[in-house]
């Protein structure tokens, strides 16, 4: 009798069962990294705690445990983010999201954005922006930031640049609340990717991928 066999099933079994009970996609923002001693193969298998959003833009604790090569375990910095899917029946089961929702995830965002920033950018102009706005290339002309912060944000004014129609450069200007993640991404000079709603060129936000959030 195969006993170390048996048991490894089981163990596959019990691993296909808990990623099949973890259906509902969102995303994480991560609040601290822990090894756990395990392998899986080569690779050290990481315990990753986040800060995740439920379907009303809420937030919650859990955890996942993932392979991390020692490169990208440099990407786990408290604050980024991380696509997962979690068990909405015990929300302390969560998983690494390999095929993220882009616009669902989008969605959480914007309604989490909104309850932090209740004076800021209105949920259905954010909305439009992601249902109606055309990617493009801008370049970041000028960003001052106005003194003002909200739940660990700070509120910044932001030019931009870009080519309109007919061929001819337009700027437009909004103010935004960002993150000291982005706002050390953005430098005055570069060009950014933006979508931007036609017509209504004030109605703009950065671009950041759910695939490119925190790879992995």
């Amino acid at each position: 009798m195969n006993i170390c066999g048996s048991i490894f099933r089981r163990f596959a079994a019990g691993r296909r069962a808990y990623r099949q009970r973890c259906t509902a996609q969102t995303v994480g923002f991560i609040s601290g990294v822990r090894r756990t001693g395990k392998l899986a193969g080569t690779v050290p298998l990481m315990r990753i705690f986040v800060h995740a959003l439920d379907e009303e833009g809420s937030v919650f604790e859990t955890f996942l445990e993932h392979p991390v090569t020692w490169q990208q375990l440099s990407l786990l910095t408290p604050g980024a983010a991380i696509p997962l899917r979690y068990n909405p029946k015990d929300k302390g089961q969560a998983i690494l999201d390999s095929y993220p929702d882009e616009a669902h995830i989008q969605e959480l965002l914007d309604r989490h954005e909104c309850s932090k920033h209740p004076g800021g950018t209105p949920l259905e102009e954010r909305r439009e922006i992601n249902r109606r706005g055309v990617e493009k290339k801008a370049l970041l002309e000028n960003l001052r930031l106005t003194g003002k912060a909200e739940c660990g944000e700070r509120e910044a004014e932001v030019t931009i640049r870009f080519f309109s129609g007919d061929k001819e450069t337009s700027t437009a200007r909004r103010r935004m609340y960002l993150n000291d993640r982005i706002l050390e991404s953005l430098k005055i000079g570069r060009y950014v990717d933006i979508r931007m709603v036609p017509g209504k060129k004030e109605l703009f936000a950065f671009v950041i991928s759910a695939n490119h959030i925190c790879p992995m």
